[in-house]
């Protein structure tokens, strides 16, 4: 069965051949890895989930990986300025800094507004700006037209309304006070990042959604132990934003399924992705609070396809061998891949303290063990 073949059938609720393999991982991770196997082939494939590098068809295939991606691009205008603490300014206008390797905000541009207007005059990215789209189409063609992979496409804006907001533009402490507070300031932030998002997946989806098979979405709502914000708040400020742009998006590419992302114990939450149009549930953080494969499984397995789900708390840490990683393939692999809908994945991207030894034992032995019919 081709790549292709094989998500369809699992999105599908079907049992492929085997079960489907993703990669998502830290650049650091990635070079190591690649160091390790020898590969010097030429990088020509971006794959970047929170920082934008780039990776080989080579490694890909050697992890067996069943998808491929497809980016809009930043404007090619667009110049990142330096900010006074030494962060640089992003094409939304929040400053970020490379801290411990990874990217973090350090200056949030809506900090300090006061005013609804201040939100709606704010002047953000232009989405028709015609160089995001430079080579895209023809990418997203080749992968669609010339390989067997599933397609995978990245829109550059917002993918949701609350974690843009929380966690780059206003900052999480003042979102969360806004919440409570100054729910008209808070409605404003999330409804212009709506609008933005709507934009971009317009200007994206037009363009290129005929040759998708997925459009990765997100916004975080859960952390280890709960959620950010209350079901009830999420109902009656996110929900309805939700529901629009991944409306809008099964409108615009009927094709596509709806991946979207959320770290932490969002159980209590399935149920209403599920009503807002999510076909695909990542990363199923296996230790969370409430996120218990097989219960998951049992509640919502009928209606949604579950994407991750390997432990990179433990199984995949310093401190997990490579018995903890076997288990955990087949943790989730009997938990969740029975009758399809299971995409198997880490839980987030692999860190970097996560040997090549065992990222190859991840993907070598999924790749056997994940054979249907299961044993």
């Amino acid at each position: 069965m081709k790549p292709r073949e094989r998500f369809h059938s699992a999105v599908n609720h079907e049992e492929p051949d085997r079960v489907p393999l993703d990669y998502w991982t830290t650049p650091q991770a990635y070079e190591n890895l690649r160091d390790h196997l020898s590969i010097t082939a030429p990088e020509t494939q971006e794959w970047g989930i929170m920082a934008s590098w780039k990776t080989s068809e080579e490694l890909l295939r050697r992890l067996n990986v069943d998808f491929r991606r497809v980016y809009m691009s930043p404007a090619a205008g667009f110049e990142p300025q330096p900010l006074p603490d030494g962060s640089i300014e992003t094409e939304f206008k929040c400053g970020m800094k490379v801290i411990g390797g990874f990217y973090e905000v350090t200056y949030y541009p809506w900090a300090e507004f006061t005013e609804v207007e201040q939100i709606k005059e704010f002047e953000w990215i232009d989405p028709d700006d015609p160089s995001r789209l430079d080579g895209v189409r023809e990418w997203a063609k080749h992968l669609h037209e010339e390989t067997d992979y599933a397609v995978i496409g990245m829109v550059g804006g917002p993918w949701g309304t609350f974690e843009i907001v929380a966690h780059y533009m206003r900052g999480f402490d003042k979102f969360l006070i806004d919440l409570l507070r100054r729910q008209d300031l808070a409605e404003a932030m999330m409804e212009k990042s709506m609008e933005l998002a709507l934009e971009m997946n317009r200007v994206f989806l037009d363009e290129v959604g005929e040759y998708l098979d997925i459009v990765q979405v997100g916004d975080d709502l859960g952390h280890q132990d709960g959620l950010l914000i209350s079901p009830r708040m999420y109902k009656n400020l996110v929900k309805p934003k939700h529901m629009k742009i991944y409306s809008d998006i099964h409108k615009r590419a009927p094709n596509v399924k709806v991946l979207y992302h959320s770290c932490g114990a969002v159980e209590p939450m399935i149920q209403d992705l599920i009503d807002v149009g999510v076909d695909i549930l990542n990363p199923i953080q296996p230790l969370a609070k409430g996120m218990d494969s097989a219960e998951l499984k049992r509640k919502y397995g009928d209606r949604l396809t579950f994407h991750g789900g390997i432990d990179l708390q433990v199984a995949m840490s310093a401190q997990g061998s490579i018995e903890d990683v076997r288990t955990a393939v087949d943790t989730r692999i009997d938990e969740l891949a029975p009758g399809g809908g299971y995409i198997l994945a880490p839980a987030h991207n692999i860190q970097p303290e996560s040997t090549p030894q065992k990222i190859l034992e991840l993907y070598d032995y999924a790749t056997k063990r994940g054979v249907y019919p299961l044993k």
